[in-house]
C-alpha cells in the first residue's frame, strides 16, 4: 500500500501535468487563431467613381473564401438572425446619389448634436457601433439595404450554414461590426446567399475609398474604420438588385491607444470641447498650434475648417471640425434636396436670431411643427418645401425640392417592352446598334429622357428616336462588355438592367457579318435595280459606307448630300439604265389622290432627288421599317435585311 504522502505527491503531479496540458492547448489555439491569414486572390469587380457607368471584367462569384479551419467560430456565423422580419427589414432604395440627411443644431453652446430624420427618407440612419467584440450578438448586426426585393422576398432567401434563416439577406460577411483589433491588416470573406441571382459586381469601400485589387483583406487606419460592402445582382430577366452593409472596425495598438470622442463635424459655436486620452502621453494640436489639457480640451475655433491632431508616438489621429458662425438671422435644418420613399417625410427646422419667426410651407400650404420637428405628407413626384424666417425687417428663405416615390409595389416598375439585345450574345466588330422600347407599368411609352444606357462604363450615344424605339450606338471592346440600362418613369420609379455582349475583335476592313440588300424603283416601273442576299459588312463602316460599296459593286456611281453624321443618298448613276423609266398607273393614281404635281420625266442616266416630283428621292429600311435617322448614323449587323427604295412622296407612297 502506498502511504498518504505518496498519494498526495502523485495527485500533485497529475494536477500539474493537466495544467501544463490545458495551457499548451490554449496557447496553440490562440496562436493559430491570431496567425496571419493568407487568402487566395479574389476576382472582384470594383466600382468606378462615376457610377452608374459600369465595367464588368468578372463577377464576385469567384471571391475566394478563407480556409474554414483558419477562421474563428464567430467569423463563420451569418449576420442575420431569425427574429421577426418587421424588426430588421432592410430599407428598399433606388440607385440615387447619396444625400446627407443630418444637420447639427447648437444645444449647450459648445457642441452640436445631430437631428434624426424620418425613417422614410432615402437613406436610413447608420447602425450603431459596438466597442467590444465580445458583446456582439447576431441580433445586433445590421441587415443589408436592398434596392429591390426578390420576387419571393416574403420567405427567407436561404438557410445559413448555422441553420438560422437568412431573412431577405443577399450576402453575409465574416466582419464583426464594432470589433476592436490590434493588427492593421484585416482579413474577411463575403458569402452570397441568394443562389438564383447572378453576382454582377461586388465593391468594398474603406473609409470612403473604393479598394483596388481587393483580395479578402484591407489595411486599417488608427481609430474607427468604416467598411461598406455593396453587391449588385441580376436575375434571369436581367433585372438588377442592390444590397449593401456598413461595418465599423476599430484599430487600437496596445502600446499607444488613443481614446477620443472627436469626429469630423460641423459646429455653430466657436468654443468647442472634446475628450482625448492615451496611456503613453498625448499631444494635441489645433491648426498646427499645441493645445493644453488633461483628458478634456476646450479650444476656440476659427471660422471655416479647423484641423485637430492627436499624436502619441507613432500613432496619429486627425479630425476636421468646421465652424459655421450663425448670423443675426438664419435657418438651421436637416432638409436637403432629396428623393424619398413613402408619402411621409419628417425633418427638423428652426430659426435663430434675436426674435425670429419661422414659417414652413409644403407645396404652398403652411405646415405646423412640434418643437422644431415637422411631418410632411408628400404628393407623388415633385414636392417643394419652403422655409421662411423673419426677424423684424430681415428675411431668410430656403427652398428644397423633394421627390416622392411610392414604396416599391410588385408590378409597378418600368420595364423593357422590346430590345434587340440578349444576354451573353456575341458580336463581331467594334460597334452595335441597340434598339430599345421602354414602357411604364401601364404600357405607356418612355422616351429617351427616361432612358440611360452605358456600355463598358461609358455613356452610349443616342442615335435616333422614332415612333417605335430609341436607338443607341454601342462601342465595344474585345472580350466581354457590360451594357447597363436604367429606365425612369414619369414619377421617378426606376428599373435597372444588365446585359453582357461578347465582342470578337476585327481589324479595319475585315468582314464582320453579311446582310441581304437590294435597290428598287417600282414606282417608275424599273423594279429591282440590283440585289445581293449575302453582302459583306466590314469593320469600321457606317451603314452609308456599306450601301455605297454595294451600289458601286453593282456598277453604279453615287452622289450624296449632308454632313458626315447625317449623310443621305442623293442620286445614283449608270449610263442608259433609267431610260425606260416612267410613272406606273398606281403611282399616277396616288399622286392624283395626294394632290402632287408631276414636275418632269426624269433622266436616262440617273435617278434621284426631285426626279418626277418635288418630294422624290431615295430612302432605306431596316427589317421592313424606315428609320428616322440617316444611314451614316447606323452600323448594320449580321443577318439584317436592308432595302433602298425610290419614292415620289417622302416615303409615304411606298409604305415608309
Amino acid at each position: 500500500m502506498t502511504s498518504s504522502k505518496q498519494r498526495r505527491t502523485t495527485v500533485t503531479a497529475m494536477a500539474a501535468a493537466a495544467v501544463l496540458m490545458v495551457g499548451g492547448v490554449c496557447f496553440g489555439a490562440g496562436f493559430y487563431r491570431n496567425a496571419p491569414r493568407s487568402l487566395a486572390p479574389a476576382k472582384v469587380i470594383h466600382r468606378e467613381p462615376d457610377l452608374p457607368a459600369i465595367t464588368v471584367s468578372g463577377t464576385a462569384d469567384n471571391i475566394s473564401k478563407a480556409d474554414e479551419t483558419s477562421r474563428s467560430p464567430d467569423s463563420s456565423r451569418p449576420d442575420s438572425s431569425s427574429q421577426d422580419s418587421s424588426e430588421k427589414e432592410s430599407s428598399l432604395t433606388e440607385s440615387f446619389p447619396r444625400a446627407d440627411s443630418k444637420a447639427t443644431v447648437p444645444t449647450d453652446g459648445s457642441r452640436a448634436e445631430n437631428m434624426q430624420t424620418s425613417a422614410e427618407t432615402f437613406y436610413t440612419a447608420s447602425e450603431s457601433s459596438h466597442a467590444d467584440n465580445s458583446t456582439l450578438s447576431d441580433e445586433s448586426r445590421p441587415a443589408p439595404t436592398a434596392v429591390q426585393a426578390v420576387p419571393d422576398a416574403g420567405t427567407p432567401a436561404r438557410t445559413a450554414p448555422s441553420g438560422k434563416e437568412a431573412d431577405r439577406e443577399y450576402f453575409t460577411t465574416s466582419i464583426n461590426d464594432g470589433e476592436t483589433v490590434s493588427e492593421s491588416v484585416y482579413f474577411f470573406t463575403i458569402e452570397h446567399l441568394v443562389k438564383e441571382l447572378k453576382v454582377v459586381r461586388c465593391d468594398v469601400e474603406l473609409n470612403g475609398s473604393v479598394l483596388t485589387g481587393y483580395a479578402g483583406k484591407c489595411r486599417l487606419k488608427d481609430g474607427a474604420n468604416s467598411i461598406r460592402v455593396s453587391c449588385i445582382y441580376k436575375d434571369s430577366d436581367n433585372r438588377v438588385y442592390r444590397a449593401f452593409r456598413d461595418y465599423t472596425v476599430n484599430l487600437v495598438s496596445p502600446d499607444s491607444a488613443i481614446y477620443t470622442d472627436l469626429t469630423d463635424c460641423d459646429v455653430f459655436d466657436s468654443t468647442f470641447s472634446f475628450t482625448a486620452e492615451c496611456e503613453d502621453g498625448l499631444s494635441v494640436w489645433l491648426n498646427g498650434e499645441p493645445v493644453d489639457g488633461d483628458g478634456r480640451y476646450t479650444v476656440t475655433l476659427s471660422e471655416g475648417e479647423n484641423m485637430i491632431r492627436l499624436s502619441s508616438g507613432r500613432r496619429e489621429l486627425n479630425f476636421s471640425v468646421t465652424y459655421i458662425p450663425l448670423r443675426e438671422l438664419d435657418i438651421i435644418t436637416d432638409l436637403t434636396d432629396c428623393t424619398v420613399y413613402g408619402s411621409e417625410l419628417v425633418f427638423t427646422a428652426q430659426a435663430v436670431g434675436s426674435s425670429p419667426k419661422l414659417t414652413v410651407q409644403l407645396n404652398g400650404k403652411t405646415l405646423r411643427g412640434d418643437g422644431g420637428i415637422y411631418t410632411a405628407k408628400l404628393n407623388d413626384g415633385a414636392n417643394s418645401i419652403r422655409l421662411l424666417a423673419r426677424d423684424g425687417e430681415k428675411r431668410v428663405e430656403k427652398t428644397f425640392a423633394v421627390t416622392c416615390l411610392p414604396k416599391a409595389e410588385e408590378g409597378r416598375s418600368p420595364y423593357i417592352a422590346d430590345i434587340n439585345l440578349t444576354d451573353n450574345m456575341t458580336v463581331k466588330g467594334s460597334s452595335y446598334s441597340l434598339s430599345i422600347r421602354a414602357a411604364d407599368y401601364e404600357g405607356g411609352r418612355i422616351y429617351a429622357d427616361g432612358i440611360e444606357v452605358s456600355c463598358g462604363g461609358a455613356s452610349a450615344e443616342r442615335k435616333w428616336e422614332d415612333s417605335q424605339s430609341t436607338g443607341y450606338l454601342l462601342k465595344l471592346r474585345a472580350g466581354e462588355n457590360s451594357v447597363y440600362i436604367r429606365i425612369t418613369d414619369s414619377i421617378g420609379r426606376t428599373s435597372e438592367f444588365y446585359f453582357s455582349i461578347n465582342c470578337e475583335a476585327a481589324g479595319i476592313g475585315e468582314e464582320v457579318g453579311r446582310i441581304s440588300i437590294k435597290a428598287q424603283a417600282d414606282v417608275v416601273g424599273l423594279g429591282v435595280l440590283c440585289e445581293d442576299d449575302s453582302f459583306p459588312v466590314l469593320e469600321g463602316e457606317t451603314g452609308f459606307d456599306t450601301v455605297v460599296r454595294f451600289l458601286e459593286s453593282s456598277g453604279y456611281e453615287v452622289s450624296s448630300r449632308g454632313s458626315d453624321s447625317s449623310k443621305y443618298l442623293d442620286r445614283i448613276y449608270k449610263e442608259g439604265r433609267f431610260a425606260g423609266g416612267s410613272l406606273t398607273d398606281e403611282a399616277l393614281a396616288y399622286l392624283e389622290r395626294a394632290g402632287i404635281n408631276v414636275s418632269n420625266n426624269g433622266t436616262a442616266d440617273s435617278l434621284g432627288e426631285f426626279d418626277y416630283t418635288a418630294g422624290s428621292g431615295w430612302l432605306y429600311s431596316r427589317g421592313g421599317r424606315k428609320p428616322s435617322y440617316a444611314m451614316s448614323a447606323a452600323v448594320f449587323a449580321d443577318g439584317e435585311e436592308i432595302e433602298l427604295r425610290f419614292s415620289l412622296d417622302f416615303g409615304n407612297d411606298v409604305g415608309g
